[in-house]
């Protein structure tokens, strides 16, 4: 009977120490959340803006030519036929009013990467250049962040989009 004593004090003891600890680790992780910090915005209360970008959809007039083999082997573009398909092929023209800067991108980019040159121009309010890769490389975000803000609009890491596209609009009979 002494033995079954001597276990049933050390599983009390064992109790009130798992008592013990999961007090201790449940008011720290309570002391954790209550030290977050949070912020409070009012966009009613914006103070400035970045310059204006404008988007405009354009109509660039075409005119198809033929690429054509020479005796010689050589290729070249000879001159437009009668019967040679004429239009207009749409582009977004993205001008900047206040400095006067202008480009024209086709209606073939593709939608993310037309989205993060928005972005980036109006945030940097850097004018969009080609080549792309130069754009976000000298855009620099850290020109109106303090150094501590960490800032990254993830252009370099998504491999998946041609950044430096040019693009030649294929164009349906249609136009």
């Amino acid at each position: 009977m002494i033995v079954n004593g001597k276990h049933a004090g050390s599983w009390r003891y064992a109790f009130f120490l798992l008592l013990i600890a999961s007090f201790v680790i449940n008011c720290s992780q309570t002391k954790e959340l209550a030290e977050m910090r949070s912020r409070v915005i009012s966009p009613s209360d914006i103070t400035n803006f970045h310059p204006e970008m404008s988007i405009k959809i354009g109509w660039v007039p075409y005119k198809n030519q033929k690429l054509v083999q020479t005796d010689r082997n050589e290729w070249k573009i000879v001159a437009h036929d009668t019967g040679d398909k004429a239009g207009y092929i749409p582009t977004m023209v993205i001008t900047y009013p206040e400095s006067g800067d202008s480009t024209m991108l086709d209606m073939g980019i593709k939608n993310e990467l037309l989205g993060k040159l928005i972005k980036h121009s109006a945030m940097t309010m850097e004018p969009i250049r080609r080549p792309f890769v130069e754009f976000f490389e000298e855009a620099k975000c850290q020109k109106c962040h303090p150094a501590d803000v960490k800032v990254d609009f993830g252009y370099q890491a998504d491999k998946s989009l041609d950044w430096d596209y040019v693009g030649v609009l294929n164009v349906s009979e249609d136009h």
